[in-house]
């Protein structure tokens, strides 16, 4: 839940420092009655079982019922519980409920601060117009470097932009409109222009509420020189103060090398390369490390990176923000700990940080970064399974992000309902969004979003049983989280979702290969997701026993890390590989187990487990179980399409229906698992049943017997099935079942909802004669992804060579994979978009063997303004190395390039299509001018490798292949150093190459 301090009457209880306040004063609480009262507040939107108190009160066992009267008896005293209308709200033979409502604004109210009174002003990249290619960091990292200078001033608000590609159209309104999508008064954009030896750097201020624009330039014989003019400049623009404050002031003293190297590292963040951002961030503080907030910079790409050094980072900047005040620091410091803590999977301690976050922040930081942080809280809530408060704080977020006008801010907005569409059952509703944040994402050329919406559309579309509509999105998810580095969840979870396709359309090579690009899921943390690919891939290979075990251990990792979400869509494939390797009695465990589990009783994860469970029947003989099982499968209206098709497949008893076309109405959409019928409401989670509005009471085995009633409104219930489900089959008689029907009936005679909301069927059963209410769909969110005008995307054809020794024609099956994913790297980083494979065979059909100039003309024919790649894959070892050929207007370039992955291939590569786009007689790239930042670089190694530090070499070695990778000096001295050797003479010689820059 998102408030940490919940108000009490008379007092309140502060979850942060874990006490509880009455009248003012910490009261004392006995520890047995504090951890029950923490389980209840944490889960205070639904009803906390008895077995789940037992286990909060004593976690290692042994707890009895007494004992955790004792304990609730204790806190209601602590809290003061003792009027007519209890707290801790007893619901009988089930569990506790904190009944405490919900303040309307999801969090503490907001104070006058410092984002209500400060400027707020976003900076979007600026344009290179010098054409120099090794100057495209001045796009993002010059820009990110002024912002970071003006946030110093405690009069401003620097938003922080997104890698947001600003087109290059010279009417202003598209200019305008694309940086307006972030949200702020003041928009700046710019360009880069080199006139003779000098720098200028031309500033454009958008005033969105005057609608008046003003024009700033700046000069400098360096491009790092342009910082600390344009920080003054915009200063005295926006402030009217002449003179830099004091905050300000110490970017005066920073070197040119710091601020070269600033740049460049917030560049590759900006460009997802997040690990050669942090390596960029260590050297800058190994060379200067008093830069301004350079701690801050560096917690924050270490949080995404899961570097074990954040931890001792984060405790030392909360101590500064305590000691000085500043409530700024402690609330982006908390966002990274929550940052690195989600990244490790831990998504308590990651909720936690993000509600600590919120609470700081509320009365210091600005609107945008409010609701990215609550998108992010939503996010990881979800996960656990805390649906009320994912829907409470979306609601917060998409007011925040539709008052300042943020598109991006909406696309994760959007992103997070289809995930909740998608794990409501709602499969085309989830299909419907994820298709329109994929288009969105597109045109904003957000890559992070674009690979988490194919991958959500992907895997509804899987789920909906459209395999062959999901493969292209589940092959681009796959392809730009590996072109952009995504982090280790990210890439996890895209592999199990293509892994999943392989297997159901029976590719096991290509589920293997695209493992073979990902590390063994014992070398990594991540949530379990690796661990199910590994698992789909067993299964499409046939290795059962195998996937059992990975599937096993994925469960375990989603349990340790409390991911309550993920285990829903993992249980069926768990149960079914349990099967196939014989372990049955395993594979009934795990059923037991969830029917036990609370998260897992929502509408569809029931009925998607009617497919596992009519496995295991068919497996142990009870053939007149698994048919029942099947045919209440195949009819279920919450039931995804592919469960029902694979339940058809395995049923081949006549008596069940093959129909595959059954009309189905939609599953209930409420994440929440509120189920709305008639003018009635069904809180299965506060077990609360409404009727006109009103709260009515209702028995805890009526209660059960209606819920059952509406999971299976589709069919008729007979009374032995009613005991089964409700009384476990031993306790209960049909008499029992007609008295719950009864009761039913006697709470709803007075309202709206007829008499006749429940029909019996004599002879047969009973049935609940009520449709669920359609979900509106929220238009009005979706309307600003709509507004701003499409970017114009280069055209990249990718058309690969045979490899050698293959055959004419031919291309080697494990290398077919590989040059997929160099052309997907080479589209991504130089912002391209790849014609499809099917298109590019279309346009070069009928051309034989390997006629290089008759494919380009066929394929300039069709499109004049594409560039075409043509590449020879080889892998020898380990090493990857492609013989290509770049065509497009502009020229031709060809070469060789050399590499350990096929996405490091394409970054070479979109950087030497750069060069020959800058330039059509500009040498191949080792033979360029070195720029000034990567002399220092080079000759900071050297002293670094004289002086016996051969580990800090490399480091500043490495970061100069992360910019520019064919810097053969660079390389070269780095494959020396890297190789660990005894020889003083090739020591020697290893410094000597140093000493030549």
């Amino acid at each position: 839940m998102t408030d940490l301090v919940i108000a009490l009457p008379g007092g309140a209880l502060d979850l942060m420092r874990r006490q509880v306040v009455r009248q003012g004063v910490a009261a004392a609480i006995e520890p047995r009655a504090w951890r029950v009262l923490e389980r209840l507040a944490r889960f205070r939107h639904r009803v906390v079982t008895t077995q789940e108190m037992l286990a909060a009160l004593r976690p290692e066992g042994g707890a009895s019922p007494a004992a955790l009267r004792q304990a609730i008896r204790a806190a209601r005293r602590a809290i003061g519980d003792d009027g007519n209308e209890p707290i801790i709200r007893t619901v009988p033979r089930v569990g506790y409920i904190l009944d405490v409502p919900r303040s309307d604004t999801g969090g503490p109210p907001m104070a006058p601060s410092r984002s209500a009174t400060a400027i707020q002003l976003l900076i979007g990249s600026l344009h290179n117009a010098t054409g120099r290619p090794e100057l495209r960091w001045v796009e993002h990292g010059l820009a990110a470097c002024i912002a970071h200078g003006l946030s110093l001033s405690a009069r401003l608000q620097v938003q922080e932009a997104p890698a947001l590609d600003v087109p290059r159209d010279p009417v202003r309104q598209h200019i305008r409109a694309m940086v307006r999508a972030c949200g702020a008064r003041f928009t700046i954009a710019g360009s880069l222009a080199q006139t003779g030896t000098a720098f200028e750097l031309t500033l454009t201020i958008h005033d969105m509420d005057d609608a008046e624009e003003a024009t700033l330039q700046v000069r400098a014989a360096t491009v790092a020189g342009l910082v600390v003019p344009a920080i003054q400049a915009l200063h005295h623009h926006l402030l009217g103060a002449r003179r830099l404050p004091a905050s300000v002031a110490p970017m005066r003293r920073c070197s040119e090398l710091a601020l070269e190297l600033f740049s460049l590292a917030r560049q590759s963040a900006a460009e997802q390369s997040h690990v050669a951002a942090l390596r960029a961030f260590e050297l800058l503080h190994i060379i200067e490390p008093d830069f301004p907030r350079l701690e801050l910079e560096l917690l924050r790409v270490q949080a995404i990176c899961g570097s074990d050094d954040g931890p001792a980072r984060a405790a030392l900047l909360l101590q500064a923000a305590i000691r000085d005040g500043d409530a700024a620091l402690e609330a982006q410091t908390q966002q990274s700990l929550a940052t690195l803590h989600h990244v490790k999977g831990r998504l308590r301690e990651a909720a936690l940080s993000l509600q600590q976050a919120l609470q700081v922040g509320r009365r210091c930081m600005p609107p945008d970064w409010l609701g990215r942080n609550l998108t992010l809280l939503a996010s990881v809530e979800c996960r656990l399974g805390e649906m009320h408060s994912v829907r409470t704080n979306l609601d917060e977020a998409q007011a925040i992000f539709m008052r300042i006008g943020s598109h991006f801010g909406m696309l994760n907005v959007l992103w997070l309902r289809a995930v909740m569409s998608s794990l409501s059952g709602n499969v085309e509703q989830a299909i419907q969004w994820n298709v329109k944040l994929v288009n969105g994402a597109r045109r904003f050329r957000a890559r992070t979003t674009l690979v988490n919406a194919c991958l959500n559309l992907a895997g509804d579309l899987i789920h909906a049983d459209r395999l062959e509509e999901a493969r292209p999105f589940a092959e681009e998810a796959s392809a730009t989280a590996l072109a952009i580095e995504s982090d280790v969840n990210v890439a996890s979870f895209v592999a199990n979702v293509h892994c999943l396709l392989h297997r159901l359309q029976g590719r096991p090579d290509a589920a293997a290969e695209l493992l073979s690009q990902l590390p063994r899921p014992a070398d990594i943390q991540d949530e379990g997701y690796l661990w199910q690919a590994h698992g789909h891939a067993a299964l499409a290979a046939g290795r059962a026993a195998e996937a059992a075990e990975c599937f096993l251990r994925s469960a375990a990792e989603l349990r340790l890390r409390g991911n309550l979400a993920g285990e829903a869509p993992l249980l069926p494939w768990l149960v079914e590989a349990l099967v196939r390797c014989d372990r049955l009695s395993t594979a009934q465990a795990e059923l037991d187990r969830a029917s036990a589990q609370p998260h897992l009783q929502g509408e569809s994860s029931t009925a998607n487990l009617l497919y596992a469970r009519a496995l295991l029947a068919r497996r142990c003989h009870r053939h007149t179980e698994a048919a029942a099982l099947l045919e209440q499968l195949v009819r279920s209206p919450a039931a995804l399409p592919l469960f029902r098709r694979l339940g058809r497949d395995l049923s081949r008893a006549p008596g069940v229906r093959q129909d595959a076309h059954v009309p189905h109405e939609p599953p209930n959409g409420d994440m929440r698992r509120q189920f709305r019928f008639a003018s009635c409401m069904l809180d299965v989670e506060r077990r609360e049943f409404w009727i006109d509005g009103r709260h009515r009471t209702l028995a805890p085995k009526p209660f059960d017997v209606l819920v059952h009633l509406y999971r299976n409104r589709h069919r008729v219930v007979d009374a032995s099935e009613l005991l089964e489900t409700v009384w476990d089959g031993d306790s209960g008689s049909p008499e029992m079942v007609a008295q719950a029907i009864a009761r039913i009936r006697q709470v709803v005679r007075r309202s709206s909802a007829a008499s006749g909301l429940i029909q019996t069927v004599y002879g047969k059963g009973y049935r609940l004669l009520a449709h669920p209410r359609a979900e509106p769909d929220d238009s009005a969110a979706a309307s600003l992804l709509s507004e701003l005008p499409a970017a114009h995307e280069p055209l990249l054809a990718l058309v690969p060579l045979a490899s050698r020794g293959v055959g004419a024609g031919g291309i080697h099956p494990d290398i077919a994979y590989q040059l997929e994913l160099l052309g997907h790297s080479l589209a991504v980083h130089a912002r391209m978009r790849r014609l499809p494979a099917v298109k590019v065979r279309e346009m070069t059909a009928g051309i034989e063997g390997s006629r290089t100039d008759a494919i380009v003309d066929a394929i300039h024919a069709r499109s004049p303004d594409a560039t075409v790649l043509l590449a020879t894959l080889t892998r020898r070892d380990r090493l990857l190395t492609v013989e290509y050929l770049l065509a497009s207007s502009v020229g031709r370039t060809c070469g060789t390039v050399r590499g350990a992955s096929p996405t490091a291939l394409g970054r070479q590569l979109a950087a030497r299509l750069a060069r020959s786009h800058s330039s059509p007689t500009r040498a191949l790239p080792g033979h360029a001018k070195a720029q000034p930042w990567v002399t220092r670089v080079l000759g900071l190694a050297a002293a670094a490798v004289q002086g016996g530090h051969r580990n800090t070499a490399i480091r500043m070695l490495q970061v100069i292949l992360d910019q520019d990778p064919d810097n053969d000096l660079a390389f070269d001295l780095h494959a020396r150093l890297a190789t660990p050797v005894d020889d003083p003479d090739r020591r020697a010689s290893t410094i000597a190459v140093g000493e030549q820059a």
